[in-house]
């Protein structure tokens, strides 16, 4: 049962990695081994982080010309951190108000009309819309959790409560 908890933690962090990646130009990501070492990789957009045979975290650097293969019963847990690479003048295009959001939330400098998409963690399309300008939407349908917003120009986290 630990094991399958484990895994379970894992493949959330890979998929939160793997996500981050989709609205970033680089991730962090930081591996936290049993035996109190972190190792740090910094991936970029080319580069892949997969399961192989349920037994190894694989993670591909393309960028650097890089595998590394770590057993999964090495590590303790996975953490991923956006960096941005924008200018300390140019905020993000679109923005999430507020976030955490409980019933409403609002979408803020959508440039002109754009399909809007909400994904589950999981990876499950759960609503999509048309949206422009400062959209209001009411997401009190959806049960309490992280998603991910997805527009024609980048991806955001949101934390429904």
């Amino acid at each position: 049962m630990k094991q399958l908890v484990r895994l379970g933690l894992l493949l959330v962090a890979f998929l939160l990695g793997t996500f981050a990646q989709l609205s970033a130009q680089s991730t962090s990501m930081s591996v936290f081994m049993n035996d109190g070492t972190i190792q740090t990789f910094n991936m970029q957009e080319e580069d892949q982080v997969y399961f192989s045979n349920n037994t190894y975290l694989v993670i591909e650097q393309v960028s650097v010309s890089s595998v590394t293969n770590i057993s999964l019963a090495e590590i303790r847990k996975i953490t991923c951190e956006e960096t941005m690479d924008i200018p300390e003048n140019q905020a993000p295009s679109v923005i999430i108000l507020p976030n955490p959001v409980h019933d409403v939330m609002t979408l803020h400098n959508l440039n002109g009309n754009q399909k809007v998409q909400i994904y589950s963690i999981s990876g499950q399309l759960v609503r999509s819309f048309e949206a422009n300008g400062d959209q209001i939407i009411d997401v009190s349908g959806l049960s309490i959790g992280l998603y991910l917003v997805r527009t024609q120009s980048c991806t955001l986290k949101m934390i429904k409560l």
